[in-house]
C-alpha cells in the first residue's frame, strides 16, 4: 500500500455512485482546477467536499472547477483526476531540510483559509485555567525537588489536533479539559489565530524575537487504519499540519526525531525512543522560542552569587543584575522583564520567605496568575536573577486523566472522527510525552517544547520598591503580553 491510500479512501466512498452526473451550469469566474469549495486553492478540503457531493450531501460552490478531466460532467472519474493532481502537488513540493523516508501528503498543498477567532475573555480564561491545571498536575507528580518546565501552548496544539478525531464521551471530556467546555470547532478557530499571531513578520534588531510552531501527523501505512479525510483537513486548515504516511519502523523513528530536532532549532533532538508494534498514529507539535532582552545585560551587570536549592544545598550562581518592573501580591514578590519588541516578556515569581515553591504552586489559581501577569503597577525593583539552563521530560497521561479526560486513555476511547467505523473504536491514546528546554542568559532566552500524542491499537489493557534576589526556588513563565497567556511556565529548584 503506497502513500495514495488516504486519497483512495475518499474515492472508495464513491464507488456506488453512478457516473455521469451533469455539471451544474454556473457563471463562476473561479478557475482553480479542482477548487470546488471556491476558496481559491485546491487541497484535501475539495476532495472531502466533492466526495460528499457525489454521495448527495452538500453542494459545490464552484461546480465548473470539479470537471477536472474536462469531459463536461462531474463524476467519480474527476475524483480520480483530483487524486492525481494532489500527488503532482506533493511531488513538486520543495525538498525538506532533513532526510525523511515518509511521504508528506500535504507537501505543496495549501491549507484552506480556516476561519480564525480573536482571543476574548472566554478563550483567555480557558487557556489560563489549562496552564495552571497542567502545571500543578505535572509539578505534583515529581518525586524530588527538581526543575519543572511545561509549554501549555505546545501541549494544547497537539491535543487539540487529536480532539478533532474524538467522538462521544471521549470528545466531551477533551473539550472540557482543553477549552473549559469550548467545542472543538470553536477552539480550532481560537488556536488558529493564536498560532498565526506568534509569527514575527517584522523581525529586526529592535524587535528581535521569534516563535516557530510546527505540527505534524504521522500515520501508519495500514490496510485497516485509513484516517478520515475531514480529520486530516482540519489538522491542515487550523494547525498547518504536515501529514506523513510511514511504515512505523526504524526509519519512522528517525524521521520523527529528525523532524522535532529541526523544528525546535536543535534544542530537543529526540522525542520518541521506540515505536510500539501497536502504534498507528503520532500527532506531534514542536515550538521554538528565541528572543533577546529589550535591554541586554553588560558584563558589568553580571556578578557572582549564591543560590539555595530546594534541598538546602548552596550553589554558585552567575547573577544578572538590573532594575525591572515590580509585580506582587500578598505572598509574591516578582518582576517582569521584556524581550525585544515588547510582545513577549519573562516573569519571575518569588514566594515569601517561609512559603515553599511546593506550597506556592499548590495554592496557585488562574485568577492569581492572571492578576500578577496583567498588573499595571509601575513600581521598580533592583533585581538579581540567576542564569540557568536545563531540559525536562514527562509523560502527561496521569496529569491529563486527573484533569478530566480519562476516557481517551482507556479501552472505551472513541476516535471514530479520526478513523471511521470500528477502526476508530479500536484505538486509544497510549501516551502523551512532553519535552522542554530553556537557556536564559545575559543576551536573552531560548526555549523549546515538543509534544507527541501516540495513538495505539487496543491490545492488552492499558496500565493504569524593593530588593529582590532570586537566590532560592521560584516560579517563572514566558508569556504573551497581549493576552497574558504563558507559552512556557516552570519552577527553578536547582541550578545543577
Amino acid at each position: 500500500m503506497n502513500s495514495k491510500k488516504l486519497l483512495a479512501a475518499a474515492a472508495a466512498l464513491c464507488l456506488a455512485v453512478p457516473a455521469g452526473i451533469s455539471v451544474q451550469s454556473a457563471a463562476e469566474d473561479l478557475s482553480v482546477k479542482g477548487d470546488v469549495n471556491a476558496d481559491l486553492v485546491f487541497n484535501l478540503a475539495d476532495m472531502v467536499t466533492f466526495t460528499n457531493w457525489l454521495n448527495g450531501n452538500g453542494s459545490l460552490s464552484a461546480a465548473a472547477n470539479g470537471d477536472v478531466n474536462e469531459d463536461g460532467k462531474c463524476d467519480v472519474f474527476d475524483l480520480s483526476a483530483m487524486r492525481k493532481l494532489l500527488i503532482k502537488c506533493i511531488n513538486d513540493a520543495p525538498a525538506l531540510a532533513y532526510k525523511t523516508k515518509a511521504r508528506n501528503l500535504c507537501a505543496g498543498i495549501n491549507a484552506s483559509q480556516g476561519k480564525g477567532k480573536d482571543a476574548d475573555e472566554t478563550f483567555i480564561d480557558s487557556q489560563t485555567k489549562f496552564t495552571v491545571d497542567i502545571f500543578k498536575e505535572v509539578y505534583a507528580e515529581k518525586e524530588n525537588p527538581e526543575n519543572t518546565l511545561v509549554s501549555p501552548y505546545s501541549i494544547m496544539q497537539a491535543l487539540a489536533m487529536t480532539a478533532n478525531g474524538a467522538a462521544g464521551q471521549t470528545r466531551d471530556e477533551m473539550e472540557e479539559v482543553l477549552g473549559n467546555g469550548i467545542d472543538i470547532e470553536t477552539l480550532n478557530s481560537y488556536l488558529l489565530t493564536q498560532r498565526t499571531r506568534t509569527v514575527n513578520a517584522k523581525k529586526n534588531e529592535y524587535n528581535n524575537w521569534s516563535v516557530d510552531t510546527a505540527n505534524a501527523v504521522w500515520a501508519k501505512d495500514s490496510e485497516k487504519f485509513i484516517p478520515c479525510p475531514q480529520f486530516i483537513q482540519n489538522c491542515v486548515d487550523y494547525y498547518d499540519s504536515e501529514y506523513y504516511i510511514a511504515p512505523f519502523d526504524d526509519t519512522t523513528l528517525a524521521d520523527v526525531n529528525n523532524w522535532v530536532n529541526d523544528k525546535t532549532h536543535e534544542m530537543i533532538p529526540e522525542i520518541l525512543k521506540k515505536i510500539d508494534p501497536l502504534d498507528v498514529m503520532y500527532l506531534v507539535n514542536a515550538v521554538a522560542f528565541e528572543a533577546q532582552w529589550s535591554e541586554p545585560y553588560t558584563e558589568y551587570a553580571i556578578s557572582d552569587g549564591k543560590f539555595t536549592a530546594a534541598d538546602g544545598t548552596v550553589q554558585e550562581a552567575s547573577m544578572l543584575c538590573s532594575i525591572e518592573r515590580y509585580i506582587g501580591d500578598e505572598n509574591t514578590q516578582g518582576i517582569i522583564k521584556s524581550y525585544s519588541g515588547g510582545r513577549y516578556a519573562f516573569a519571575a515569581l518569588l514566594p515569601d520567605e517561609g512559603t515553599t515553591v511546593d506550597k506556592y504552586i499548590e495554592e496557585l489559581t488562574p485568577d492569581k496568575l492572571n492578576a500578577l501577569l496583567s498588573s499595571r503597577k509601575y513600581a521598580e525593583a533592583n533585581v538579581k536573577l540567576p542564569k540557568f539552563k536545563y531540559d525536562y521530560e514527562i509523560k502527561l497521561n496521569r496529569a491529563l486523566c486527573s484533569m478530566g479526560m480519562p476516557t481517551a486513555f482507556s479501552r472505551n476511547a472513541d476516535f471514530t472522527n479520526m478513523y471511521s467505523g470500528e477502526a476508530g473504536k479500536d484505538i486509544y491514546i497510549s501516551y502523551v510525552t512532553h519535552k522542554t528546554f530553556i537557556d536564559l542568559d545575559e543576551n536573552g532566552t531560548k526555549a523549546a517544547a515538543a509534544t507527541i500524542v501516540a495513538m495505539t491499537e487496543k491490545g492488552e489493557p492499558m496500565k493504569p520598591d524593593k530588593d529582590i534576589v532570586f537566590d532560592r526556588p521560584f516560579v517563572y513563565c514566558i508569556f504573551d503580553t497581549q493576552t497574558n497567556l504563558p507559552l512556557f511556565i516552570g519552577a527553578l529548584n536547582s541550578l545543577s
